[in-house]
């Protein structure tokens, strides 16, 4: 509600604006006995130059819809974390705020990701095995998910227990996706390396019998 009533108080702020240059430039050709009388009509040539340069922005911001919303699951990974960071603080986000943090971060993020990227990587790959070393060195497995279980679905809302369930459906599918990408990489891998073996193997039979 915050963040709708910030986007009313700039559109009056801004049409505050627009009256006082009215009233200031109406001032101005009365004090000068200018009449001011314009009749502003639209044509269909206007409109048709205005479709013009509106439709690659509205194609370009389709097209980005499509890629966001398309369904799969790394982008969905991707997007899923700043819908529910709007979702949960969109209540303190203005327009000011929103076109500050953007200035901030189109200058300081390109920066950042080319020289921590890397360290972060390997941070993140080092973390995973260290869980997965960790999980597999665990002789309680099955008491220690139960417990997990039963704290997380007594210490939290219905919501977020709908939100944790959709983000490990999605975890499960990008695994299995990714997965079959691997077994299909390693499958065509195999066929490759058969299909050079065997003229290989030709021509040493070949050679063995021209020897003999």
């Amino acid at each position: 509600m915050a963040y709708v009533i910030s986007i009313f108080s700039a559109i009056c702020q801004l049409g505050l604006l627009l009256l006082g240059l009215s009233f200031f430039s109406n001032s101005i050709c009365q004090r000068n006995n200018i009449e001011k009388r314009r009749d502003i009509q639209l044509k269909e040539d206007d409109i048709l130059r205005v479709a013009r340069l509106i439709l690659p922005a509205a194609n370009l911001a389709i097209s980005k819809r499509r890629e966001l919303f398309s369904g799969e699951p790394s982008m969905t990974l991707k997007v899923a974390p700043f819908l529910l960071l709007g979702a949960e603080y969109g209540h303190l986000i203005t327009l000011r705020r929103l076109c500050a943090i953007g200035f901030f971060v189109s200058f300081t993020a390109p920066k950042l990701y080319l020289r921590y990227s890397a360290r972060i990587s390997q941070k993140v790959e080092c973390s995973k095995w260290w869980v997965l070393e960790a999980w597999v060195a665990c002789s309680h497995k099955k008491i220690v998910a139960a417990s997990a279980i039963m704290a997380f679905w007594n210490l939290t809302t219905i919501k977020t227990r709908l939100l944790t369930a959709f983000i490990s459906v999605v975890v499960l599918r990008y695994h299995r996706q990714h997965s079959g990408a691997n077994l299909e990489v390693a499958a065509e891998a195999e066929k490759e390396d058969l299909a050079q073996e065997q003229p290989d193997k030709a021509i040493v039979v070949a050679e063995k019998m021209s020897c003999d």
